[in-house]
């Protein structure tokens, strides 16, 4: 288990858990459809901590690094 910001660029995982501390961004997520047991690709990430940006059913979803450290993965 690990996070997702730790994922390599390419690498699909599946998320475990959603740890978030901002609860519209949970709402968000979720109304996204990224959910526990979700399959994610990770597409790109920025530069000296900058933004994560992961695939999950068709769309491309970008979020901070610090919030992308809330979310828990495992290789899919």
């Amino acid at each position: 288990m690990k996070q997702l910001n730790e994922a390599a660029i390419g690498e699909r995982v599946t998320i475990l858990s959603l740890q978030v501390q901002n609860p519209k961004l949970e709402k968000r997520l979720l109304s996204l459809g990224c959910k526990i047991g979700c399959e994610v690709c990770i597409k790109q990430k920025g530069l000296f901590g900058g933004p994560c940006t992961f695939e999950t059913k068709g769309q491309y979803i970008s979020i901070r690094n610090c919030d992308a450290c809330a979310i828990m993965v495992e290789m899919a």
